[in-house]
């Protein structure tokens, strides 16, 4: 008896430290602090001496951070020359998880991604929840209300793209984004 208690014990520990390692984020914050290299590059990381490109992220905050709406889930921060810029909006689900709305803008032009994080993991969602997803397009995020406005991308050099004449709106409601004219 004492041995399947003392099991018991262990499995009861082992789930909860995994829970815990698994935690969902819920504020804009919690999703930047996990936000990878490959969907928001920060310039002043260094992997190998900073893990999770933490003093990298203090630093960015520091310099460019414009806009933390934790109550609408909205975040807005600037950019110069080497750093992007980036947006992001959550939008959340009918189950409690959230779409994470990614924009990030550059020297350049800027790019959109619809992302999820789930079991400790990011997954670009963005052809499965954005009706007519295309890269070709500029997907304005909001800081209220929940309709993104999207934009064609017009090419104002052979390499630089800006926000051109406006498609459509995307309007969120009951867990899924659809198109409105």
């Amino acid at each position: 008896m004492m041995k399947i208690t003392g099991l018991f014990l262990l499995v009861l520990i082992l789930a909860s430290v995994a829970l815990a390692q698994t935690k969902q984020p819920k504020t804009v914050r919690d999703f930047f602090n996990l936000l990878p290299q490959k969907y928001f590059t920060l310039e002043g990381c260094e992997p190998a001496k900073d893990k999770n490109c933490d003093k990298a992220r203090k630093e960015y905050i520091e310099t460019f951070l414009e806009t933390e709406d934790t109550a609408n889930g909205y975040w807005k921060s600037g950019c110069d020359g080497a750093q992007s810029c980036l947006t992001m909006a959550l939008f959340k689900r009918l189950n409690g998880t959230y779409i994470v709305a990614i924009q990030t803008e550059f020297e350049m032009g800027s790019d959109n991604y619809f992302l999820e994080y789930k079991g400790g993991k990011w997954f670009d969602i963005s052809t499965q929840v954005i009706p007519n997803f295309s890269k070709k397009n500029y997907y304005e995020l909001p800081q209220k209300g929940t309709t993104i406005e999207v934009f064609k991308k017009k090419t104002v050099d052979t390499d630089m793209t800006e926000k051109g004449a406006k498609l459509y709106d995307l309007v969120w409601n009951a867990g899924k984004f659809s198109i409105k004219k």
